[in-house]
């Protein structure tokens, strides 16, 4: 059973607590020993460690020689498991938060309340929850002015792992494993917009490599062959059979037109197909307007017949995809009254009117930020045409943070947040002596985590503490300057679970340590946290692969996707206590759960995830919400959790990882003993 079947005092949110994709989709408690395969652990989030000078105990130098007793861990409390209804609510409430005009996890359309029936009926006949949305047909044809080339690009790559999210993160609220296939339904409409047969195989052929490249596995692809009954299924294709069969597969779909369909009919009578019709003469004005030598009512009357002729291809393409698919989810890509399906965000980008990926190029912003433009309105000015694969892929606002001299190195954007940092070379492997610090701090305030990897001595003690000093003034643990977090197979429930193999709770370093101050209001002192700004890892060792990740919450990300109900400012004025047990015994009140970024101004969250007895074998933690309804408490967890605003990370020995602990949380999930884990941590200023 998963950890996402707990039971919470409030429906507000379905996902309560999360679980890391590995291949079982099933997870057990065990009620003794602490360590194994992470498939019998629950998910885990990382309680700060002996972070203070001030804390009332710290682990000593010496104190792994100390003697140990012989105590056995606590036994785990047995959690209540969730019903079947339960849990197809939980993904209902994950599916409408995709949507395109999401508001509160509790406004549900009719197409949310269709969606889960059907994911009640996986459920419980015990098979996997599938989706299936007709997209990726091919990039638009209008190449001088949309799009960066006729392949798939960032744009693509950053839609997949957003899809690929919405799959984990159905499974992490169901317990079921889900899958999203993507219909390519390029052949339905290329020939109309004068896109070749070969363009679009080779679109979807990139496509999907770049699915697998990026370990997007619980996606699936189909071809318009796979509805129709072909001869040949798309799995067993090749280009020249693909381009020999193209005609019949069309005409075998249009025999699915639905008999006396009356295209004029239907545009004036259904709201819907008004709709799209609409939205087609318009999407046509900017696809076409490289064609030159037309008046302007010449080209509407143009438009007009195309976008008709896209409408009855695409009734054809909408019974054909009912009759191979009647019990999947249906998605969509544009905004719809359909009761039978669900429109959703393709990837999340800052523009007013969403804009799919084959449809324009991604921007990114210096900070991180993106949206997406038609590739001809990015200034030239500003912004740089980034490539990969030897291909233009995305456009990066110019920034100084970006040139390092003496060095090639390339940034990949992680999903959905985090920027790796490697040598455009892998054989050059530059030492970690000529970063310059003060840039991935500049970074790090804005996109973190930033991580380093392929570079040389970053494991070797003087040179990683000579790099905290260029980040920034080093505040030594109480055992000195590196925090060593590793496995110390301590069974005492007392001692400190950071040094354990356990999974830990969502949280920010400083929770626990702590100044006393005087209250500017009572004039009465209270205990604060003495927050440092930055993380400062090296890796060791690592877990295995699919074991021991830390998982890095953005501040900036959770605002982003709050429902309308909770903005930040109606967040800023709650204040919560954590009660904690075990090793860090003590109370913290008045806890603001918002606070300002000391240097951006932006909100940056404050919180310890709830850790009741049955998650761990060492203390626990009880939180309450100081001035407002406890109903908070599950949907700050859920958000935390939340795909679109947590990055799951999986370290390599070597990695160097910089995160801003003011706009970060962060936490770590179990991992066996079996391959030991061991980051070395640095706090700075």
């Amino acid at each position: 059973m998963s950890v996402a079947s707990i039971e919470m005092p409030s429906p507000i949110s379905p996902h309560l607590d999360r679980v890391v994709d590995i291949p079982s989709s099933r997870f057990h408690l065990q009620a003794v020993g602490r360590h194994g395969n992470e498939s019998n652990r629950p998910f885990e989030g990382n309680l700060p460690p002996q972070e203070s000078m001030n804390a009332q105990r710290s682990i000593e130098d010496d104190r792994s020689n100390e003697p140990r007793p012989n105590i056995k861990p606590l036994a785990l409390v047995p959690f209540p498991q969730k019903s079947i209804t339960e849990r197809a609510k939980a993904g209902a409430i994950v599916l409408n938060r995709y949507r395109i005009e999401y508001k509160n996890d509790w406004d549900f359309p009719a197409s949310i309340l269709y969606s889960q029936g059907q994911i009640q009926k996986a459920l419980e006949k015990e098979i996997p929850i599938n989706l299936v949305i007709p997209a990726f047909p091919f990039k638009s044809s209008n190449r001088s002015k949309k799009v960066l080339g006729p392949l798939p690009d960032e744009a693509e790559r950053l839609s997949l792992l957003h899809l690929n999210g919405l799959c984990l993160a159905m499974k992490d609220a169901t317990n079921s494993d889900t899958f999203l296939t993507i219909v390519s339904d390029g052949i339905t409409y290329n020939d109309i917009l004068g896109v070749s047969d070969q363009e679009v195989w080779r679109y979807g052929q990139e496509l999907r490599r770049m699915a697998e490249q990026n370990g997007c596995h619980y996606i699936r692809f189909s071809r318009i062959c796979d509805l129709v009954g072909a001869e040949h299924e798309s799995d067993k294709l090749n280009e020249e059979l693909y381009l020999q069969k193209v005609s019949e597969y069309r005409s075998l779909l249009e025999e699915n037109t639905p008999r006396g369909f009356d295209v004029l009919d239907a545009i004036s009578n259904d709201p819907d197909i008004s709709r799209t019709y609409k939205g087609y003469k318009k999407f046509l004005m900017s696809e076409r307007d490289n064609r030159t030598n037309r008046s302007r009512s010449q080209t509407e009357r143009e438009n007009g017949s195309i976008a008709k002729a896209m409408i009855v291809r695409g009734k054809a393409f909408t019974q054909t995809l009912k009759a191979r698919y009647p019990d999947f989810v249906r998605l969509s890509i544009h905004p719809s009254n359909d009761t039978n399906k669900v429109s959703i965000t393709m990837l999340p980008q800052e523009n007013e009117i969403v804009m799919t990926p084959w449809h324009g190029a991604v921007v990114r912003g210096a900070d991180g930020s993106v949206s997406m433009s038609h590739a001809i309105l990015v200034p030239a000015m500003t912004h740089d045409i980034i490539y990969a694969d030897g291909r233009p892929s995305y456009f990066r606002e110019r920034s100084d943070v970006f040139n390092w001299p003496s060095m090639e190195v390339t940034f990949e954007y992680l999903y959905p947040c985090g920027i790796m940092i490697k040598p455009a070379n892998p054989s050059s492997a530059y030492p970690l002596s000529m970063v310059d610090m003060q840039k991935i701090r500049t970074l790090a305030m804005t996109c973190s985590p930033i991580v380093l990897r392929g570079f040389s001595n970053t494991k070797d003690r003087r040179t990683f503490i000579a790099k905290a000093y260029d980040l920034g003034p080093v505040l030594p643990w109480k055992s000195g300057v590196i925090q060593e977090v590793k496995d110390e197979s301590n069974n005492d429930p007392e001692s400190n679970s950071v040094v354990s193999a356990e999974a830990m709770p969502m949280h920010y370093d400083g929770m626990f340590k702590i100044i006393t101050v005087k209250d500017e209001r009572t004039g009465k002192e209270k205990k604060v946290s003495d927050t440092p700004h930055f993380q400062y890892f090296v890796s060791q060792s690592a877990a295995q692969p699919g074991d021991g990740y830390t998982l890095f919450a953005s501040s900036d990300l959770f605002a982003r996707y709050l429902p309308q109900a909770y903005n930040i400012n109606k967040l800023e004025k709650i204040k919560w206590t954590c009660h904690s047990h075990g090793f860090f015994d003590h109370v913290m009140e008045d806890i603001p759960l918002v606070v300002r970024h000391p240097t951006r101004n932006s909100p940056c969250i404050r919180w310890h995830q709830p850790w009741p007895k049955w998650r761990t074998s060492y203390g626990f933690a009880d939180i309450s919400i100081d001035n407002g309804s406890q109903s908070l408490i599950p949907l700050v967890d859920s958000l935390l959790f939340d795909r679109r605003v947590c990055l799951r990370f999986s370290w390599q020995e070597g990695d160097i990882l910089v995160s801003d602990n003011f706009a970060m949380l962060h936490t770590r999930t179990s991992f066996s003993t079996d391959y030991p884990r061991e980051l070395w941590r640095i706090h700075t200023a």
